[in-house]
């Protein structure tokens, strides 16, 4: 199905892995045992399709700031109006700007990433935010995927979860090869990729649309 939706926009996938667009991934989601516990979160759609179609670059912001596995777990938390990553055994253990640093230190370039939702480095608004008693009052980001979004705002990035609905995981890799194609040809790329989206139906059209006209505001 994915194949199918970019070769109707004109997208071949390179044989060449190293001419696809690089996408990073929480490597959890890659089968990877990386996690707190020591286990892995495989994704079927990342693991099995989106990773024959682009250069997966696996990325564990925990293990990066040399977090052992498995570990302690940690946690968001609020305090005075700022959004720490705390250890929850061990409050005084502070990983907010180690974390934050990761989005600094990837390979790229890259077009995209999908991060594990509700992690405390790694969700995007789907993250449990906590207050000083650990109680969960609300959602929010974890430090190294909003550092990320920060960084690079006009990166396309989707939890796991995003892509279990079918629309949205069609609009995202979309929107991951018409980046890769804005950065190697700037504004005249634009043109024919906005020309080539004629092709696709609603709600696809009307969201690549929007996400061109981002590009075309910023500089590859």
């Amino acid at each position: 199905m994915l194949p199918d939706l970019l070769r109707q926009m004109g997208f071949d996938v390179p044989r060449r892995e190293a001419d696809r667009p690089r996408v990073g991934v929480s490597a959890c989601l890659m089968g990877e045992p990386v996690r707190h516990d020591g286990g892995h979160r495989r994704h079927a759609l990342v693991h099995d399709q989106l990773s024959a179609l682009v250069r997966v670059t696996p990325v564990c912001p925990e293990v990066s700031i040399g977090l052992p596995v498995p570990r302690p777990p940690i946690q968001v938390v609020e305090l005075n109006n700022q959004r720490r990553v705390r250890g929850v055994a061990d409050p005084d253990q502070d990983f907010t700007e180690a974390l934050g640093e990761q989005a600094g230190r990837l390979p790229g370039p890259l077009s995209g990433f999908v991060l594990k939702s509700r992690s405390p480095s790694c969700g995007l608004g789907t993250t449990p935010v906590h207050d000083a008693q650990g109680s969960a009052r609300g959602l929010g980001d974890g430090a190294f995927a909003n550092a990320l979004a920060a960084r690079h705002p006009r990166l396309p990035m989707a939890n796991d979860c995003d892509l279990d609905d079918p629309l949205f995981a069609r609009a995202f890799v979309l929107r991951v090869f018409c980046h890769h194609h804005w950065r190697a040809g700037g504004n005249a790329a634009l043109k024919m990729l906005r020309h080539r989206s004629a092709t696709l139906g609603e709600p696809l059209l009307s969201g690549t649309r929007r996400f061109l006209d981002r590009l075309a505001r910023a500089t590859p």
